[in-house]
């Protein structure tokens, strides 16, 4: 029997056709944020499959007698599954599981649950998909969750891939492991690459993020796929160590000349005196917002983030101040470790106090650490001849405020 294409593309139709008031059950569903991808999928029938499954290049093995007696809810509903399976990078991420023949059925189950979700929210079903009730566990989670319960196993282990029979699971583009009936890569058959791929779930992840933001669903596997994908997250702890390192590094690389120590090119020049380079070790001073709104545990870990910086970089004691700022200037003081320094404040935030005192310092420093929430009104300009570099402390989601240009700025966000 030949696959009906006709059918197919009515059900692609059904999905991103606007919906009306009245919503039933054969009524179009208008999930507009799938129509790049739907119709990136290829097509081939395949009577080995018993409705629909999909390999990693986006095609959709059909069996064209299920769509000659299904209607077209029921295919564009499978539509919609398969096509989350390859949105959400299922075949990667299971093979980083270390999913194989042994595992797949359990990684198919904890895939589907996270489906089932999203589906649910477009009052889209499909008979048997599992759920995460039918696992015995709460909702939103992610694959990797539910499939740490489903399969008893560690979330992550060597696998080693094997082959499944072509009814089993949703195929190779849910699970990374390949069936007898897909076609590899190598092929004359049309292929989506994984360049391709990438820029569509982009943009599919762009419209996702439109749509659940005025309708206020519920987070699930989908919208942190999405939030991954547009807002990657970038450990803050190496960005503030790098920060420090570099500033540390161009103050120490600041010499200037002195004629207490010989020039090494004196022989060149017989009865003329030339200066020797001095390069001075870089001074540090720390400024820390004690204000009643800083996060202290994050503060802490902050802190301890500058101290192993400063102490890899072999910076001595003596050149290392801490200014404990509120309002105003409560104690300066020289400490072995940022650590060890005593904070004393709670009160308002005007860090432009604290920065004026370390104007003051003499000698001055070569490197301003400044740790704070953002709080605050900030100097016009840096104190004269200094790196600044500014610990914006905050909770995940929280808008953090803005920062003077002339600062070198590292979000240093804590996860609630």
């Amino acid at each position: 029997m030949r696959l009906d294409l006709h059918k197919l593309a009515a059900a692609k139709l059904w999905l991103i056709s606007p919906a009306p008031r009245q919503l039933t059950d054969d009524a179009p569903r208008e999930i507009t944020y799938l129509a790049h991808a739907l119709y990136a999928l290829v097509p081939v029938a395949s009577d080995e499959v018993r409705r629909m499954s999909c390999d990693e290049w986006w095609r959709i093995y059909v069996n064209a007698s299920w769509v000659d007696g299904a209607t077209i809810p029921e295919i564009g509903a499978e539509l919609a599954h398969v096509t989350w399976h390859l949105l959400l990078d299922h075949t990667d991420r299971a093979r980083d599981q270390g999913v194989d023949r042994s595992t797949a059925s359990a990684w198919a189950k904890a895939a589907d649950a996270t489906i089932s979700h999203t589906l649910d929210e477009e009052k889209l079903s499909i008979q048997d998909l599992p759920t995460a009730s039918d696992l015995r566990m709460k909702p939103g989670l992610s694959a990797e969750e539910y499939f740490a319960f489903a399969s008893h196993l560690p979330a992550r282990g060597p696998g080693s891939n094997g082959s499944l029979e072509p009814s089993d699971g949703c195929g190779s583009g849910a699970d990374g492991v390949s069936r007898r009936h897909e076609y590899g890569p190598d092929t004359d058959l049309a292929a989506v690459s994984k360049f391709d791929a990438g820029e569509i779930r982009r943009r599919v992840a762009i419209e996702y993020r439109e749509r659940v933001t005025h309708r206020g669903n519920e987070p699930g596997d989908a919208l942190r796929w999405v939030r991954n994908l547009l807002e990657p997250k970038t450990a803050w702890e190496p960005l503030l160590t790098g920060a420090i390192r570099r500033a540390v590094g161009w103050a120490a690389g600041r010499g200037d000349f002195t004629y207490t120590r010989p020039s090494r090119r004196a022989s060149t020049t017989p009865g003329i005196v030339l200066p020797g380079q001095r390069r001075p070790l870089p001074r540090l001073s720390i400024v820390v917002d004690t204000s009643a709104s800083v996060d202290d545990q994050l503060l802490a870990r902050a802190l301890g983030e500058v101290d192993g910086a400063i102490s890899a970089l072999g910076v001595p004691d003596s050149n290392i101040t801490i200014y404990s700022v509120d309002a105003a200037v409560h104690t300066v003081a020289k400490v072995r470790r940022a650590q060890d320094a005593k904070l004393v404040g709670a009160g308002g935030t005007d860090l432009r106090i604290g920065l004026r005192a370390v104007e003051l310092e003499r000698p001055r420093p070569d490197v301003i650490i400044v740790f704070t929430d953002g709080d605050t009104p900030w100097p016009a300009s840096p104190p004269p001849g200094a790196i600044v570099i500014a610990a914006i402390l905050g909770r995940d989601r929280k808008l953090l405020p803005q920062t003077p240009n002339w600062v070198t700025r590292v979000e240093c966000v804590l996860e609630s």
